[in-house]
This record gives structure tokens, sequence and C-alpha cells, in this order.
């Protein structure tokens, strides 16, 4: 098993509203994102479920892109929708939850994993020898998915960029 460490902390960095939102808009800037910054954009889960009182999304997207041979970034993006009317083809209004997860995958190649050894060599090279190495890569990360977030907020209209 690689080395992972998480940048944002499970459950810190969200969006809520209770207001109308685009799908196809979110949609667009992700791809968009995963496009500028060399990502792998993958669709994990989208469920709708229609209810009386307006639907049920619950979509997860994953974005990944590999840095170094050794290290490669995740950010994953769970989204649920709550009491959803559709108002026109893309165009819903209802409560929006995202979260935004990301972390850093050290050794994702597996290649440190022959047997106990190389591990805890794997530990060693991690923690004490290139430490601040791989934290200017964690803050890397934590600067583009800040930097979705931010993107994320002005197609919701929450703020806009400048």
């Amino acid at each position: 098993m690689s080395e992972e460490w998480e940048v944002t902390e499970e459950g810190t960095l969200m969006i809520k509203q209770n207001a109308a939102f685009n799908l196809r808009k979110l949609y667009a800037i992700f791809q968009t994102f995963a496009e500028e910054n060399d990502y792998f954009f993958n669709e994990k889960n989208f469920t709708r479920k229609d209810k009386s009182d307006g639907s049920e999304f619950q979509i997860e997207w994953d974005l990944q892109r590999k840095v170094t041979p050794f290290i490669r970034f995740k950010i994953t993006t769970e989204i649920w929708t709550l009491r959803t009317k559709e108002i026109s083809k893309d165009e819903f209004k209802g409560e929006l939850e995202m979260n935004f997860d990301s972390l850093m995958e050290m050794d994702w190649q597996e290649r440190w994993e022959a047997n106990a050894f190389t591990k805890f060599l794997r530990r060693i090279y991690i923690y004490y020898f290139k430490k601040q190495y791989f934290n200017e890569y964690a803050g890397k990360l934590w600067e583009e998915v800040y930097d979705l977030h931010a993107r994320t907020k002005a197609v919701l209209n929450q703020f806009q960029l400048e």
C-alpha cells in the first residue's frame, strides 16, 4: 500500500447552498480544471432518485494527476442535492452540498512494497530525507484544490473571481 497524506482533512472544504444551480456548468468547470492542470477526470458515481418532494442527486467526481514517478495527486468531490426541482434543462433549484477532499499519494506504483525492509526505507526517505520536498508538493496540491473550490463557488454565484 502506498503512503498517503491528506492535504485537506475530510469534511473541511465544503460548499452548501439552497439556491438555483446548473449541473452542466459545474461539470464544465471540473472538465476545464482537469484539462488545464493535466488531471484525469473520472465520474465515479451519478445517482438520481425522484421523490415526491423533489429529486436527490448523488455525484462523485475523481481527479488524478501523476506528478512524478513517485507522487500522484488525487482530488475527490462528492455532491449531494436534496429536494431538487428542475427549473429548466440542466438548471435546478434545491439544497446543494459539495465536499472536496485531496490527498497526495507517494509510491503510487508500489515499487517499495517488496518486503518490510523496503517499506521501512520508504518511510525514512519520505519522513526524514525528503520531507521538505514532499511538503512543497503538498502545498502545490493545496493551492490547486482551493483554486478548484474558488472556481466552483464562482459558478454557483457565491462570489466572483477577480
